[in-house]
């Protein structure tokens, strides 16, 4: 009884089955939402400017030189990723 053959004297419609449709295909495809560069290198330049803060009052107290000299270089690169993320903003608005 479990087949799903329909019998000639049935009195129930045979209904198509529903198609799934993938997530992908049913939501539309938006523009791809432009960054707001400005938004974003204000908040790394705030990151940046409390590690600075940090890093200038351990040079105050007696800290060991290590951790002085990571943080140190932490910041160089730090704001090394900030002028490229900002040299490559410049060069997408043009």
């Amino acid at each position: 009884m479990g087949t799903s053959a329909r019998r000639a004297n049935s009195t129930r419609r045979m209904r198509p089955r529903p198609v799934r449709v993938s997530s992908v295909v049913r939501r539309r495809r938006a523009a791809p939402k432009v960054p707001d560069f400005s938004q974003i290198m204000g908040h790394l330049a705030d990151a940046i400017a409390y590690i600075r803060v940090s890093h200038r009052s351990l040079d105050h107290q007696e800290v060991a030189f290590e951790e002085v000299s990571l943080l140190r270089m932490g910041l160089a690169a730090l704001d090394a990723v900030y002028t490229e993320i900002d040299m490559a903003s410049i060069a997408l608005s043009k």
